[in-house]
């Protein structure tokens, strides 16, 4: 030990220069691991859960000035006709026809089951819906008002 307390030949510096570029490899190392990490952007994770806001603002919005929305057509129809059985059905006919464009093997919404629901005359029925809810992974919401009505619009993301 005393050797190396008088070591005039510069042992204990080389193994200090050799420990500080060892050290200095593994945090080089270490950061060109981290930066060749996958990481999923946001966007990316979050694009099924925008699903439900983008179909019910379709939902919503007018085509032209004098067009209806479909939610302004679903709310006059349940309305004037006092929420009827016949009514309902009405709306079960155009929502089926709406969703049907956006829920085929066309469209990216392929793997997504929907239901449409109306939660304050109504108390909660299904107005529209497909699939099977058993087999659903993510779900995304949007909930609309129009008039009296409220509507929620759940759109589940098929588990593969």
């Amino acid at each position: 030990m005393k050797n190396l307390i008088n070591d005039k030949k510069g042992f204990l510096s080389l193994v200090d220069a050799i420990l500080s570029i060892f050290l200095i490899m593994i945090v080089l190392v270490s950061f060109n691991m981290i930066l060749d990490m996958e990481t999923p952007s946001l966007s990316e994770e979050s694009h099924h859960l925008k699903t439900s806001q983008d179909i019910m603002e379709i939902m919503s919005s007018k085509i032209d000035g004098r067009d209806y929305s479909i939610l302004e057509k679903v709310s006059y129809i349940l309305s004037s006709n006092n929420n009827s059985i016949s009514s309902r059905r009405d709306v079960k006919n155009l929502l089926d026809e709406f969703f049907a464009s956006y829920f085929n093997d066309d469209y990216n919404y392929k793997n997504y089951h929907y239901s449409f629901i109306e939660t304050n005359q109504l108390n909660g029925e299904v107005l529209s819906s497909n699939g099977d809810f058993e087999d659903s992974g993510d779900v995304s919401l949007a909930i609309r008002n129009y008039g009296n009505y409220s509507y929620k619009l759940y759109i589940f993301k098929v588990a593969n």
